[in-house]
């Protein structure tokens, strides 16, 4: 059990647990959240409750249009653990104001697809949503694969019919539940904003 993980079964509140992860170095704040138990990895989206995420913290605002934003992963699934959520801000002209598109880039990519996604602001009182329903009208860039829907077989096995809820963790993480058809399901995952 590492740090953050004993952290979380301390019962910390999230103003400690951000301040423990803020204080960490980059390569040591990924590997603590890269050590979590699938178990715990729910616990921390779980214990950030009511702490809203915003779009720029996926793609800050200094951050130009089409400029690739890389979030490392781990979810609490038992394999396939690690993957990478990749962002951008959509082109003004091309998409509504402050949208985010991404994608999924992962070991299983190839079979099940890039997972495309677009993340708009969220309305007050609103989680932060990755939303699979719908995906950008364009490639994004050249070295991001090629757009697919996620209603198509097997993408729709993993990416179809999904939102995933975000909360806030720290200036660097937040954490994530997938939903499917509405229904919250037993999958969780965190992301650590790489520099």
């Amino acid at each position: 059990m590492n740090e953050l993980e004993q952290r979380l079964s301390n019962g910390e509140a999230p103003d400690e647990i951000e301040a423990y992860l803020d204080g960490l170095e980059a390569a040591a704040r990924l590997a603590e959240v890269r050590g979590l138990s699938g178990k715990a990895v729910g616990a921390l989206f779980d214990r950030c409750a009511a702490r809203p995420l915003s779009t720029d913290h996926l793609v800050p605002a200094c951050v130009d249009d089409g400029v690739e934003v890389r979030h490392s992963g781990i979810n609490s699934m038992p394999l396939f653990r690690r993957f990478e959520k990749r962002f951008l801000r959509a082109p003004s002209g091309v998409a509504p104001a402050g949208r985010l598109w991404g994608y999924n880039h992962q070991a299983m990519q190839a079979v099940t697809g890039p997972g495309y996604f677009v993340v708009d602001e969220p309305t007050d009182g609103e989680e932060l949503t990755i939303d699979y329903h719908e995906v950008p009208p364009v490639r994004p860039r050249d070295d991001w694969p090629a757009v697919r829907g996620n209603d198509g077989f097997p993408s729709n096995l993993v990416y179809g019919f999904m939102r995933d809820g975000m909360r806030r963790v720290s200036a660097d993480v937040c954490a994530g539940r997938a939903c499917r058809r509405g229904k919250q399901m037993n999958t969780w995952f965190a992301l650590v904003r790489q520099a």
